[in-house]
């Protein structure tokens, strides 16, 4: 069991220092509706014309 909690530990610490070191904002968003899940294909979706 205690080997678990130090697994747990070392990945906890790794992606920290990973994010930390790319730049990367540690900042969550709440997620509210389903749609949220697919938050950059908000961003990147445009609008096809209808013939």
């Amino acid at each position: 069991m205690l080997s678990i909690v130090i697994l747990c530990f070392v990945i906890y610490l790794s992606a920290y220092f990973c994010l930390k070191s790319a730049g990367q904002s540690l900042e969550v968003e709440k997620i509210e509706t389903f749609d949220d899940y697919f938050v950059q294909s908000h961003h990147n979706h445009t609008k096809k014309s209808s013939l």
